[in-house]
């Protein structure tokens, strides 16, 4: 009475549609997609580690520029500190310059399982999300990160004087980076979430006050400083950019 039902299971899970793949093929596929990701990950990381220097003086300079002329030096303690942090950039920059074929790799895997519908505006809305990473990225680096560090320093007496680490300066930096760089992903998850039917306008447009309640507390979470100048720098882009997916989601459901 067993092995009639072993059978059919087996069976079902080989080929469960006409045409379908069979499940060992989808585990080699995914196989493939990890080690392909794995290895061009691990040239990235090659790549980048040869140009660290360059990468951590890029990083280095919203903090070097507003330290006074003469005290402008990062410190280490422990003696592996240094090589660690250049270790945790590399990973990070090879993450991101490997992650436009990373997603592509994932849009390959995950393609064949989507309706004809759905793969026309996937690949619109990765290299919308993509691109709206990088805008966070650049607008925290260059308005958010030099204006916190500025309060910073300049927080207190005139007679303390700084003695940044170099792992907590980059852990710090790094985190603002990723953090406004998701931050700035919020259009793209509204857009996605109205095009599958999940949300519309009216909603948004409904619960606009609990959402700048989100917001705000998510902008005063994330910035590293109390004052509000800084947390209003971060809010204010995030109000447009909900504002402006009230009236895109509008659009991406008609369309």
């Amino acid at each position: 009475m067993d092995e009639p039902v072993k059978v059919e299971v087996v069976n079902s899970l080989a080929n469960s549609e006409p045409g379908a793949m069979p499940v060992w093929q989808h585990l080699e596929a995914l196989r493939t997609l990890l080690i392909k990701s794995l290895g061009v990950l691990c040239l990235g990381f090659l790549i980048t580690y040869y140009f660290s220097d360059k990468v951590i003086e890029f990083l280095e300079t919203p903090l070097l520029s507003v330290l006074p002329v003469g005290e402008r030096h990062l410190y280490f303690s422990g003696i592996s500190d240094k090589f660690l942090v250049y270790l945790k950039v590399s990973f990070y920059t090879s993450l991101i310059i490997s992650s436009p074929y990373l997603l592509r790799q994932g849009w390959n895997f995950i393609a064949p399982a989507l309706k004809e519908r759905e793969r026309k505006f996937a690949v619109p809305f990765l290299m919308f999300g993509s691109g709206a990473f990088f805008t966070g990225t650049v607008f925290a680096y260059y308005l958010v990160i030099p204006s916190a560090y500025r309060f910073l320093l300049n927080f207190g007496g005139a007679n303390e004087k700084p003695l940044i680490n170099v792992v907590d300066y980059f852990s710090l930096t790094i985190q603002l980076l990723i953090s406004m760089g998701i931050l700035f992903e919020l259009p793209v998850v509204l857009l996605l979430l109205g095009k599958l039917g999940v949300i519309r306008q009216e909603l948004l447009i409904k619960f606009r006050p609990q959402a700048y309640l989100g917001l705000a507390i998510l902008a005063a979470f994330l910035t590293p400083t109390p004052d509000a100048f800084t947390m209003c720098l971060v809010l204010g882009p995030l109000i447009l950019l909900y504002e402006l997916s009230v009236y895109l989601v509008k659009w991406v459901i008609q369309d």
